[in-house]
């Protein structure tokens, strides 16, 4: 006999439509298109035909923490991987099993309400977010709806600011792009080949920068060598790529030569010709909150110097 009362994921979809219905669900379609093409589905078939298994787990997270975390390195190396090299989703269950998202749990052909919950609350942990509380799901577009809402709080959570930096000589080239990256799992500065013929304009770049998911809204711009004093503030700091899209595997870490950074964040090194974004971290003495704060009142921002902290701040 059926019970009279609703189940969780019932009550929940009904909950999700009154929310919809008052206008205050639309956070719950993050990334909802974008999740959907990623969805492996039956040839020609719906996003509600999938059905839940660890492999359609596995390619919905993958293409989650990549919406979020471009150019992310790994965190771990030499993981198991619970899927023979020759399998179609070797290449993604790698990806999650090297940055700690796939549980000991995770089976290929099935997908339970505890390993789905793990995958997807190991990855709100990276943001100090709450766990997901997600069900079972019943099929393909229950994933994309859980998915989603996690994408929803962690576009909340983010911090990303923006930083122009522009040709000395002439204020209206841009010379690279790149976001502060700090609240994050493993803090980088994300350095963007900028659109040919971008303009200088904010507002052009921070659309640019943004997506589904990341909303770019704060910008520091800057002259080329203030931009570069941001993160070199001494002769014996050293810059790293780490990670890059396109990826170059087993190429990277690279440490970039001294007195190259400046060559490094125009993409003019050889080893950065082929590359459209890249992650950078540094090494040497840590730019201190003074000299930021001195180097704040020679830049174009919206963001006020109390706020600067907030960007420069990490979950640890």
């Amino acid at each position: 006999m059926r019970s009279p009362l609703p189940s969780r994921r019932a009550a929940r979809a009904a909950a999700a439509c009154l929310a919809l219905l008052l206008g205050a669900g639309a956070g719950a379609q993050t990334c909802s298109a974008e999740l959907s093409e990623a969805l492996p589905t039956p040839s020609g078939g719906a996003v509600a035909e999938a059905a839940p298994s660890g492999v359609v787990a596995a390619a919905l997270l993958k293409e989650a923490v990549e919406l979020v975390e471009p150019a992310l390195p790994p965190l771990q190396y030499d993981a198991a991987v619970p899927l023979e090299a020759t399998d179609p989703y070797y290449q993604t269950v790698k990806y999650l099993a090297e940055r700690k998202l796939l549980p000991a749990s995770w089976r290929a052909e099935e997908l339970d309400a505890k390993t789905w919950a793990a995958m997807l609350d190991a990855f709100l942990a990276w943001y100090r977010l709450p766990a997901s509380g997600v069900d079972a799901p019943t099929d393909g577009a229950d994933m994309v709806a859980d998915v989603s809402r996690v994408l929803d709080r962690v576009s909340r959570a983010i911090r990303p600011a923006a930083l122009l930096a522009t040709d000395p000589a002439d204020s209206s080239r841009t010379s690279f792009w790149a976001i502060i990256w700090n609240w994050t799992v493993y803090p980088r500065l994300l350095v963007v080949r900028p659109d040919d013929g971008a303009s200088s304009r904010p507002a052009d770049a921070l659309a640019s920068l943004s997506n589904c998911v990341r909303h770019v809204t704060a910008y520091i711009s800057a002259p080329e060598e203030t931009a570069k004093r941001l993160f070199l503030s001494h002769n014996s700091s050293r810059m790293y790529v780490v990670a890059s899209q396109p990826g170059k595997n087993g190429f990277w870490p690279y440490e970039v030569p001294a007195g190259a950074e400046l060559a490094a964040f125009g993409f003019e090194l050889p080893d950065l010709s082929s590359v459209r974004l890249y992650a950078a971290v540094f090494d040497g003495p840590e730019v201190g909150f003074g000299t930021l704060l001195g180097l704040f009142w020679r830049v174009r921002t919206n963001v006020a110097p109390t706020a600067l902290m907030g960007y420069l701040s990490t979950p640890d």
